[in-house]
């Protein structure tokens, strides 16, 4: 993906706008035009375009942004240098968030076990400390496709709510092990040596 039409630059354009002005912030509009929400759109776009791994978030794009509402001036808000680094900023701190979570959820499921649980009662249990998506984690790298196969919607779901779960996860699974709308086709291909998991086949 390189180059936007004229109609999702529209599109994303409008949703900056909307988002930029339910932050509270008071500017002139005489002073701008709607290029500037076009020329937000084509920063949150290259974004993407020069990592991948950056959504393309107009809202999450105008939350990392740091102004005074009274002083706002979206061409230096969301237009320029300055706004594409703090989006890239915050999208690796959330997913260096997420990545800690779905770790302290594999280790969470690894000393149940220990403690004598089966793995199918550990990810099958109610315990609101695992999320779909570690469950799914700690499927997969069990080498348990059945119980992956469990778990596999309800994390894509979770990834439908935050797609940066992709590239937390990068750890934990491969590519083609990640969750999708599809359904699962065989054996896992895990990405580390099986852990102790491996050996709880119930």
């Amino acid at each position: 993906m390189s180059l936007a039409s004229q109609e999702e630059l529209d599109r994303l354009a409008g949703r900056i706008r909307v988002a930029y002005d339910r932050r509270g912030v008071r500017w002139n509009d005489g002073r701008s035009t709607s290029r500037v929400w076009t020329a937000a759109a084509m920063t949150l776009w290259q974004c993407h375009v020069d990592d991948p791994a950056v959504p393309i978030d107009p809202e999450l794009f105008v939350a990392s942004q740091r102004f005074r509402p009274a002083e706002a001036d979206p061409w230096t808000d969301l237009a320029s240098a300055r706004a594409a680094e703090a989006y890239r900023v915050r999208v690796r701190r959330i997913v260096r968030q997420l990545r800690s979570e779905l770790g302290r959820e594999i280790r969470l499921a690894e000393r149940l076990v220990l403690q004598g649980r089966s793995l199918g009662t550990v990810l099958c249990d109610r315990n609101s400390r695992l999320s779909p998506m570690g469950r799914y984690i700690v499927a997969r790298r069990a080498a348990r496709p059945d119980l992956a196969e469990r778990w596999h919607h309800d994390a894509f779901v979770q990834h439908e709510c935050c797609p940066l779960y992709r590239h937390a996860s990068l750890e934990y699974l491969s590519n083609e092990e990640y969750p999708s709308g599809r359904k699962l086709d065989g054996s896992p291909k895990l990405v580390s040596p099986p852990t102790l998991l491996s050996t709880s086949r119930n």
